[in-house]
């Protein structure tokens, strides 16, 4: 069954300036947690901070905390430094991400605009601190709002902020009309390239930027794995609360499914997100951040979480094996100018799960999932005369115009299908093996015609 879920978007600054002020202390509701309400999530690395605030010990290192108050021993003191460390090179390619919008207003002294902030988070795919250029990946509704006055209601404001520059109040603030200034030294000028509504995925440029050369800032990476898998440990990294940028770990605790999200404010109808869900707490701000595993390795981009009362750490994120390929789509579609939705090769086919299966891969300790992946129609273009109703997919290679091979992959889940087909440009060839009969066949589908493509928001 399908969830419903409000975008846990970027936080809107423009409240955020309003509240702060109050000063809002802990405990003065007379309270103090006995309200029903669960708790902040903690993670181990927020216990140890505590504890050296605490004490004043400050000379205590993360490995004694780790050995005299949580009794861990050696290899599990090597795991956790392991990921220490990935975490902390994961900060240095993390942005927080600020956004302006403009409204048309109508009042008695005529026409003109009212604006609005908001913050998110990033992720540095790409950077030549030399240059001072980077690419950065984040969510389209990070920058995206189609009730504002901005051409393609895409943020024509946008500032990005590395980690340890990214604080309100210490090196930056707010105009009143929500421009930000004061920010000399560390405010990043970014241009919007490429958006996509359908996929809640935004890829922005960054040229020249004086920021970035005096930098450690470095590029993360995807996962090389087509699949993730329940269990598997990760951390997210991210703007949250619009505090400043942090770190939150948990788990896979699915790994795939389907969510419902609408990124509009003028009611258009509900879009469906193939996601992952994870453990990892997800708050105001983390949108558009990178969730990580224990390599460093990007898995996902963090886009919505269930925000209901009684709902506790269901965080949805844009699976990795398709935002990098979409991504690519991006880049090669970008000729100076925004490009928004992409223009995504279509096999012409319908297709069904006709079985599912698990199985336990006791060498890699995880439960494996299977589907078998068949065709249930195939009446267009360009798959019509080469597929039939019935065929099981095994196998999907994708050849360019240039004989170099683009894909290689096994079909042992829809998805597989659905996400390759980003790689597929006009001039090359599909290669699909399939079961028919009961034996396998390869079948040869050129993408010779632009008709074989189609534009998505």
């Amino acid at each position: 069954m399908k969830k419903f879920l409000t975008v846990f978007a970027s936080f809107c600054a423009a409240a955020l300036m309003l509240f702060c002020g109050c000063g809002l202390v802990a405990g003065t509701d007379g309270l103090d947690g006995r309200d029903g309400k669960d708790g902040t999530d903690v993670s181990v690395y927020d216990a140890y901070e505590a504890l050296k605030r605490e004490t004043g010990n400050n000379n205590l290192t993360f490995e004694d905390f780790l050995k005299e108050y949580l009794n861990f021993s050696g290899g599990e003191i090597n795991s956790a430094a392991s990921l220490q460390a990935s975490i902390n090179r994961s900060l240095m390619s993390a942005v927080t991400i600020m956004t302006r919008f403009k409204y048309k207003t109508t009042s008695l002294l005529g026409n003109g605009y009212s604006y609005k902030a908001f913050t998110g988070s990033g992720v540095i795919l790409d950077v030549d601190r030399e240059a001072g250029d980077a690419y950065v990946v984040t969510n389209c509704h990070v920058v995206y709002d189609d009730t504002s006055a901005d051409a393609n209601y895409i943020s024509e404001y946008v500032r990005l902020y590395l980690f340890g520059q990214d604080v309100e109040g210490v090196n930056y603030s707010f105009a009143h009309d929500y421009s930000v200034i004061y920010d000399d030294g560390y405010g990043i000028e970014a241009q919007v390239i490429g958006a996509s509504v359908t996929y809640d995925i935004a890829l922005l440029k960054v040229t020249g930027s004086e920021v970035i050369k005096r930098s450690d800032a470095v590029a993360a990476s995807f996962s090389d794995s087509e699949d993730v898998y329940i269990g598997e440990t990760v951390y997210a990294i991210g703007n949250a609360a619009a505090e400043g940028m942090s770190a939150a770990d948990g788990i896979v605790s699915k790994d795939s499914e389907y969510i419902e999200l609408n990124l509009s404010d003028k009611g258009a109808a509900n879009i469906e997100y193939r996601v992952l869900r994870t453990t990892a707490p997800i708050n105001h701000g983390n949108s558009g951040g990178g969730l990580f595993n224990t390599n460093g390795k990007i898995v996902g981009i963090v886009n919505s979480k269930d925000d209901s009362e009684d709902v506790d750490n269901l965080g949805y994120v844009l699976p990795a094996n398709y935002v990098k390929r979409l991504l690519k789509l991006m880049y090669d579609s970008y000729n100076g100018s925004l490009v928004m939705g992409v223009n995504k090769a279509y096999l012409g086919v319908v297709t069904e799960v006709s079985d599912s299966y698990s199985r336990y891969d006791s060498e890699n300790n995880r439960a494996v999932i299977s589907e078998v992946v068949r065709v249930k129609a195939a009446q267009d273009a360009p798959s019509s005369s080469a597929l039939q109703a019935g065929d099981i997919f095994k196998s999907v290679r994708i050849v360019g115009a240039d004989g170099a091979e683009k894909e290689n992959l096994k079909i042992t889940r829809e998805y597989h299908l659905r996400d390759v087909m980003f790689s597929v440009r006009q001039g090359d060839t599909v290669y699909l093996t399939v079961e028919r009969g009961g034996s396998e066949t390869e079948v040869a589908i050129s993408f010779n015609s632009n008709s074989y493509f189609r534009k998505t928001a």
